[in-house]
């Protein structure tokens, strides 16, 4: 085996055990609405995007690449709220498996200033993107339990009295919707994650053809974004928002798996070929946040939701080998 297919493969597993992991640290603490820990996580990825440029040659910082960034922290604003509703695995994997229906549509019909990826068979395509739906909708079905978190510094114990209930429960129909919905339109900002760096790489006759070259960028763009949500969160809070001092350090860590899994994905991305790249980047971090749901947050229990779970996983898996494939087979 070629030693830059072997590099990929071992950046690819580096980025889905961190990717898969960056939510972990916040489990233990109350999350509030998230909007404080989207703010602090982002200057966990600016300290990896500046340590690579301290190490490598130093890039420029593009207004085009920072909407990486941008598409990012909008999507994360959202993530908290969500995974609080569908539960950690769930939300993951359903705004993942959007993305990746997102990703294929782009490429294969060039949208937004994407190369147009024909495939060589049509019908093994299509098939594949019904399996990835197939998948989400049974990832819907699954039921989460919530875990019981340490308490905010400012709850009172009224409030932990009513924590403790809404744990029992299962969130309201409505909100579960608002939630679905949230997270399609997540999935729908990640799956454009690359297109503002491929019209970069596509019509810039000096841009750089290293990927990796336009990471701070992305940080930059997420870290600015994430404050501006933050503001406005302030001023509709009257200058009182809800910040939970224990998130801090949890929220700068998560921050920097973050950022470690981004870089090893862009490293992976160069030096393999997309029909491996592919089922690997787009489900493997999913898996690994199912098993921290399952294992440790026990948030999934039962044989039926685990069972559904893992086929829900299984069939999208299998939709994501159809699309691969179907760039390389005609048949």
């Amino acid at each position: 085996m070629e030693t830059k297919t072997i590099t990929g493969i071992v950046y690819s597993f580096i980025s889905a055990a961190t990717l898969g992991s960056t939510y972990v640290p916040l489990k233990f603490f109350d999350r509030s609405d998230g909007i404080y820990f989207q703010w602090v996580q982002t200057m966990g990825q600016l300290m990896v995007g500046v340590f690579l440029t301290m190490f490598t040659t130093p890039s420029p910082v593009l207004p085009v690449a920072m909407i990486n960034g941008v598409f990012y922290a909008i999507g994360n604003s959202f993530s908290v709220f969500i995974m609080e509703n569908l539960g950690m695995a769930i939300g993951y994997l359903i705004w993942n498996s959007v993305a990746c229906i997102v990703g294929w549509a782009v490429t294969r019909y060039g949208l937004f200033y994407n190369i147009q990826q024909i495939p060589k068979c049509e019908w093994l395509s299509v098939l594949g993107i019904a399996g990835i739906i197939l998948g989400s909708a049974i990832f819907t079905m699954v039921k989460k339990k919530s875990m019981r978190v340490r308490p905010a510094p400012w709850s009172t114990l009224e409030d932990q009295i009513k924590e403790a209930k809404k744990t029992k429960e299962e969130p309201p129909i409505p909100r579960k919707i608002v939630c679905l919905l949230l997270t399609i339109f997540v999935g729908f900002l990640y799956g454009n994650f690359y297109s503002p760096i491929s019209y970069l790489m596509t019509n810039d006759p000096g841009a750089s053809q290293d990927v990796r070259s336009y990471f701070l960028s992305y940080c930059l763009g997420a870290s600015f974004t994430s404050t501006v949500i933050f503001m406005g969160y302030s001023v509709v809070m009257k200058n009182v928002p809800r910040c939970n001092p224990e998130l801090t350090t949890p929220s700068i860590v998560s921050g920097i798996l973050y950022g470690v899994g981004m870089l090893s994905f862009f490293t992976a991305c160069q030096n393999l070929d997309q029909v491996i790249a592919y089922p690997i980047l787009s489900k493997a971090p999913g898996i690994v946040v199912s098993l921290w749901a399952i294992f440790l947050f026990k948030e999934i229990q039962g044989r039926k939701n685990i069972s559904q779970l893992f086929f829900g996983i299984f069939v999208t898996l299998l939709g994501i080998c159809c699309v691969s494939l179907s760039k390389v087979l005609d048949i």
